[in-house]
């Protein structure tokens, strides 16, 4: 699947498989959150499938953590982002309530 010929059909699969652990996983979400979530598994699966075909350890060991890691730094980055857009929604709202009070019909 890694030959340029069959790149098509190796990323179908990859998305396919990021929506059935997702499915399996529980989520339902039905927003833009929908596509980054099977963006980020995608790409973290990925990274672990190619990490593995270098691993020596015992039991791939260290393919475990590796995954371990890429998951923690995803669930960070996705607080991160869920900050601010709520600093961003929060900044907005102000800013209307501000013109408002000016006497703008917004």
């Amino acid at each position: 699947m890694a030959q340029p010929s069959y790149v098509p059909a190796s990323l179908a699969s990859l998305a396919e498989l990021a929506d059935e652990i997702l499915y399996l996983a529980g989520d339902v979400s039905v927003d833009p959150s929908w596509y980054t979530k099977r963006a980020s598994l995608s790409a973290i699966y990925a990274a672990a499938e190619l990490f593995q075909t270098t691993d020596q350890s015992p039991g791939f060991r260290e393919t475990r953590a590796f995954l371990r890691r890429r998951l923690d730094e995803a669930a960070q980055a996705g607080g991160a982002v869920r900050s601010v857009g709520e600093w961003i929604g929060f900044s907005a709202g102000a800013a209307i309530n501000v013109l408002r009070s000016k006497g703008l019909r917004i």
